[in-house]
């Protein structure tokens, strides 16, 4: 028999039933690397039928209104979500007089529908609107399938546990089932939040006071228009302060890199006409030879 054989591994330390110390018996050694080996092994399940598993979705919702009352009307979303069975996740309130407000909430899936019509009852208006689906399904199944793993492998190290027969080898298994046990934790927590985000539909909610007033009929928003060229105007104010200040820090750099060129291309100049004279016969020309008449 191979000892590298996981399933004869085990097959052989089930059947010594003594570990450690006794002759002809199994060391815990070998069955400590038969649970390992055998937790590698990959384990796959056979749906009834053929069928396929549900695929596991992880859906969002935004959505963005006007209103007449952004601040009530984020408190209404906030008692819907808790009257449906979900929970607020975030909310801010801007503005003195609460003018806009966002909120995020998560409901059940089941639920997702009816808290979606409720809300936009809330609305005056709808401006925008998405919903977006992730198909998270092989990340689900191969989570899951990791656990199971883990668990399995737990089991066996505990079956080691019980059989070991010195201090060593109790020490060594009690090591190893510790280290399986906190990633069965840290896996534990992630498939949790995973299937948190399946079981759940995020929706994010950003609402606005209606200031508009109708002139001649048109839809007209002077206020809204004055916050925007206000708010476009110090962002462009910001943007040039920002430039200059950049350009001020950045103003010495400059200057040193022109000195270093000027300076290396001075003495690359000289070096030249030095060259030229020592090497090649060069005649150095006289300053004042462009002002000699010539004959």
């Amino acid at each position: 028999m191979n000892d590298t054989d996981p399933l004869g591994l085990w097959q052989t330390s089930r059947l010594a039933g003594v570990i450690g110390g006794v002759p002809g018996g199994f060391s815990t050694q070998k069955a400590m690397q038969a649970a390992t080996l055998m937790a590698a092994i990959p384990r796959t399940e056979s749906m009834p039928g053929g069928v396929e598993a549900d695929r596991k979705m992880v859906r969002t919702h935004t959505v963005e209104m006007l209103v007449a009352h952004p601040g009530e009307s984020a408190e209404e979303i906030r008692r819907l979500a808790e009257r449906e069975g979900g929970f607020l996740v975030s909310s801010e309130i801007r503005g003195q007089d609460a003018t806009s407000a966002s909120l995020t909430i998560r409901v059940p899936a089941l639920k997702f529908a009816t808290v979606r019509e409720e809300i936009r009852k809330l609305g005056l208006r709808i401006e925008d609107e998405r919903i977006e689906a992730q198909d998270v399904t092989r990340q689900y199944t191969d989570q899951a399938a990791n656990l199971r793993n883990l668990k399995a492998e737990e089991q066996q190290y505990l079956l080691i546990l019980k059989q070991a027969r010195t201090v060593k080898d109790t020490l060594d298994v009690s090591e190893k089932l510790s280290d399986v046990r906190g990633e069965i934790e840290r896996q534990q927590a992630e498939f949790a939040a995973l299937s948190k985000q399946v079981e759940t539909v995020s929706i994010t909610v950003s609402l606005r006071a209606e200031a508009e007033a109708r002139v001649l009929g048109l839809n007209w928003r002077p206020l809204y228009q004055i916050k925007v060229g206000f708010r476009d105007g110090l962002d462009g104010l910001a943007n040039y302060l920002a430039a200059m200040t950049a350009f001020l820090f950045f103003l010495p750099t400059i200057v040193l890199w022109l000195a270093t060129l000027i300076l290396g291309g001075v003495v690359g100049w000289r070096v030249l006409r030095w060259t030229g004279r020592r090497w090649f016969g060069w005649k150095a020309v006289p300053q004042n030879a462009a002002a000699m008449p010539t004959n």
